[in-house]
């Protein structure tokens, strides 16, 4: 039969090298809500798993101190859930912590103090333990949804299968065997629960990692498809976006819109007003875009003073009205940089392709960008719908 003892040796040695891990983890990715509580709540935990596992070896029984060295641990996963919350951006309100602290210390005190129970006081630290775990698989959720799925695997397999298996094992000795004396007594449930501890808490320490590793990646994919000035879609997110609707559209008559869009007269309000009020218009006319686009349409900011957007529009009278509402927009909303208020307007050269067609975005983007020349050429603060293909349709 496994000996628990040696299983619960191991397991210590396991927690304090997922310690050290964690200490460095913090200090790659201290600037990350929650990573430190990890750090510290893991740290915790051992703590007290550590003082559990020699109160057990001793034959001394003393109350108080078996209901402390539980909850410092149970303090540490508490912690653990802390952390992650922080670390999803979703706190919990205090009342839960509050709530499972209290079930853990009346639940523990009971099985101490008045009916001494060690079946009942490891079922009390489990079930304390589950919810917590209960609890942090709640915030995984909004974790996967921030930073991707593949994030977040390795943690929820490693809670849900220890709530699955801590759960039969309860029921078990339960069933088998619920007065033992001593949680070192030899029987068949405790060394399998030691098992299953050390695997789980194997897991949820990388688990705890790679959410930190996760959240770095989707920064760095983020960065790499965004915009530093206007935080727009940048360039290279455009033309994923448009080729993706490109490939992706099964209806071969669905038609959408590409429109590229500039500030007239952009270098003189740059020469006059100098680069820093050219930079707030930029911004300022990111933030009206936004706004005048719907939420199906699709900007980005491609380069210099130019944007575009992707129309989801059923004719070219309808591309034709969302490109004047977008240039009306910015118009009216003029923007202030100090003291001085500064008039835009932006020209539009807009095509209209069907999805289906074979056609790519070097293709769209030069007959948009044919359009927008003309809107320069023939009077600027203007919309001119090009053509592209065989598609020949005109404003």
């Amino acid at each position: 039969m496994l000996d628990t003892k040696s299983l619960a040796t191991a397991l210590i040695l396991i927690l304090v090298i997922g310690c050290a891990l964690h200490v460095v983890n913090w200090r790659i990715h201290r600037e990350s809500a929650g990573v430190k509580w990890w750090a510290l709540g893991l740290a915790v935990h051992t703590t007290g798993l550590t003082l559990s596992f020699w109160e057990n070896s001793l034959a001394v029984h003393i109350p108080f101190w078996i209901v402390t060295i539980n909850m410092v641990s149970l303090t540490g996963s508490l912690m653990l859930v802390y952390g992650t919350a922080k670390f999803a951006e979703r706190p919990f309100p205090p009342a839960f912590y509050i709530a499972l602290g209290s079930f853990a210390v009346a639940s523990l005190s009971w099985y101490a103090v008045v009916e001494n129970s060690v079946t009942m006081r490891v079922i009390a630290f489990a079930v304390t333990l589950q919810l917590a775990n209960l609890l942090t698989l709640t915030r995984l959720y909004f974790i996967a949804r921030r930073d991707g799925l593949a994030s977040i695997l390795v943690l929820a397999s490693s809670l849900g299968s220890t709530i699955a298996l801590m759960s039969g094992l309860i029921i078990w000795q339960l069933l088998t065997q619920p007065d033992v004396t001593n949680f070192y007594d030899q029987t068949p449930v405790m060394p399998l629960a030691m098992l299953g501890l050390m695997a789980s808490e194997c897991t949820a320490i990388f688990g705890y990692l790679l959410l930190s590793a996760g959240q770095s990646q989707a920064r760095l994919e983020r960065l790499a498809h965004r915009d530093a000035l206007t935080e727009l879609p940048n360039r290279r997110a455009f033309e994923q976006e448009i080729t993706h609707r490109l490939r992706s559209s099964r209806k071969q008559d669905q038609l959408f819109a590409l429109a590229i869009f500039d500030v007239d007269y952009f270098k003189k309000i740059n020469d006059t007003h100098g680069h820093d009020a050219g930079d707030a218009v930029l911004r300022h006319l990111a933030s009206v875009a936004t706004d005048a686009v719907r939420p199906h349409d699709f900007l980005a900011r491609v380069g210099g003073e130019e944007f575009a957007v992707i129309f989801d529009v059923g004719d070219a009278a309808e591309l034709v009205m969302a490109a004047n509402r977008l240039r009306l927009a910015i118009e009216i909303h003029r923007t202030r940089f100090g003291e001085r208020e500064i008039d835009l307007t932006v020209s539009v050269g807009c095509v209209l392709a069907k999805s289906g067609a074979h056609l790519d975005f070097a293709q769209l983007y030069r007959a948009a960008d044919r359009a927008l020349y003309k809107a320069k050429t023939t009077g600027r603060n203007r919309v001119v719908v090009g053509e592209v293909g065989a598609l020949d349709l005109a404003a």
